[in-house]
């Protein structure tokens, strides 16, 4: 049985080291810590993050190239 996902306040996020658009830096931005994939909004650092496991990261991932976002739109 897998362990559930952590909590943000869990995890170390002081060292990360966060992702972006080079056209977009103030939009969403991702770190990889310990084994999970963190998410935040890069105009607001202050704001909730959203923590993923490798296999959460993979499905987030197939749903936006499939399209399962679009309708939010």
């Amino acid at each position: 049985m897998t362990s559930p996902t952590p909590k943000p306040h869990d995890l170390d996020l002081t060292g990360a080291q966060w992702l972006a658009a080079p056209d977009a830096p103030e939009g969403p931005q991702v770190a990889f810590v310990d084994e999970y994939i963190v998410l935040r909004k890069g105009n607001d650092q202050g704001a909730p993050v959203l923590v993923f496991t490798a296999d959460e990261w993979r499905a987030f991932q197939a749903g936006a190239a499939g399209g399962e976002f679009n309708k939010l739109l």
